[in-house]
C-alpha cells in the first residue's frame, strides 16, 4: 500500500516540476492582440473604451485599470494593476474607422512572473482579458460585433 503512495506523490511532484520548467522556459512577457470590428460610429466606440478607466461596471472582472494617456479619438493607453496596486502591464487601444462602421484593436503587454501561470498563459489563456473586454464592450454597445485575433502583414 505504502508502494502505491509514494508512486502517486512522485507522479504529482513530476508534474508540478514539468510544469514549472515549462513556465521558466516561456518568456516572461506576453503580448496579446485582439481586435473588435463593429458597425457602430468609431466615436462611439471610442467613448466607450476610454470610459474603462476603473474599470467599468460592464466588465467588473477585469484587473484595476488607469489611464496613462490618450489621443482622442484614436488611441488610449491604460495601466493594468493588480488588487494590491502593483503594475501587471499595459494595454494600447487603437480605435479606427472602417468602411463598415470601426474597429478597436487592443494590444496587451504582461509580465507574467508565476512560473505556473506562465506555463498554463504559454498552453492556451494569452489573450482572455482583452478578448472578454471587447466582448464586454460589444454587448453594452448592443450592435453585432466580431472578435478575432487580427494577422500581421
Amino acid at each position: 500500500m505504502m508502494n502505491w503512495i509514494l508512486l502517486v506523490m512522485a507522479a504529482i511532484v513530476a508534474v508540478v516540476l514539468a510544469m514549472l520548467v515549462g513556465g521558466a522556459m516561456s518568456p516572461r512577457e506576453r503580448v496579446a492582440t485582439r481586435a473588435l470590428s463593429t458597425p457602430c460610429p468609431a466615436a462611439d466606440l471610442f467613448a466607450l473604451v476610454r470610459a474603462a478607466d476603473g474599470p467599468p461596471r460592464w466588465c467588473a472582472d477585469l484587473p484595476g485599470m488607469r489611464v496613462v494617456h490618450e489621443s482622442p479619438p484614436t488611441s488610449v493607453h491604460f495601466a493594468l494593476i493588480t488588487d494590491d496596486g502593483a503594475p501587471m502591464g499595459t494595454w494600447t487601444v487603437h480605435v479606427t474607422e472602417t468602411t463598415r462602421g470601426s474597429t478597436a484593436t487592443i494590444v496587451e503587454t504582461v509580465a507574467v512572473p508565476n512560473l505556473l501561470v506562465r506555463f498554463l498563459r504559454s498552453i492556451g489563456g494569452n489573450g482572455a482579458r482583452p478578448e472578454r473586454f471587447l466582448w464586454a464592450v460589444a454587448r453594452e454597445l448592443g450592435v453585432p460585433a466580431t472578435v478575432d485575433t487580427p494577422t500581421s502583414s
